[in-house]
């Protein structure tokens, strides 16, 4: 992990450790948020309370600049990126990539990816597979396992 990055929590990341997020301001004020992420966070919540801290943690991080939403070129970007992968294109440090069908299904996980490149950030994630897939067409991506960065 390089230093003065900043971490991006993916979504199960923040649903597995938001009591660990909750509970240390220091974490909060280093951290990232994705409008990506708030997005799936506000629309599978079933608990009451928790979509209140959602709500909550979204006013502050947009308060104080650190609520990272994706751009069009973000946007653009990551559609060649998830056509590359459904039909096994050539990378550029990797050569040519399995095939992967059903790659429109990573979009969300692939611009929450954009995104922390874009803005000096790291993934913090559960799903590693899926964020591995990326590498191959996103040099400089850094992730890292949540259960060790929340460790």
């Amino acid at each position: 992990m390089a230093k003065n990055k900043f971490p991006l929590p993916d979504t199960n990341a923040i649903i597995q450790y938001r009591q660990n997020i909750s509970s240390s301001n220091t974490l909060i004020g280093k951290m990232r948020l994705s409008m990506v992420v708030f997005y799936e966070l506000t629309a599978t919540t079933v608990d009451q309370s928790h979509l209140k801290l959602y709500e909550k943690w979204h006013k502050s991080f947009n308060k104080d600049g650190l609520l990272l939403t994706p751009t069009m070129l973000d946007w653009y970007e990551t559609a060649k990126l998830i056509r590359r992968l459904r039909f096994g294109e050539k990378s550029a440090s990797r050569g040519k990539t399995p095939k992967i069908p059903n790659a429109q299904k990573l979009q969300n996980d692939a611009l929450i990816a954009r995104t922390a490149r874009a803005n000096n950030c790291f993934v913090v994630t559960t799903d590693i597979d899926d964020f591995l897939l990326f590498l191959p067409f996103m040099k400089k991506l850094e992730i890292v396992f949540a259960e060790d960065f929340f460790s």
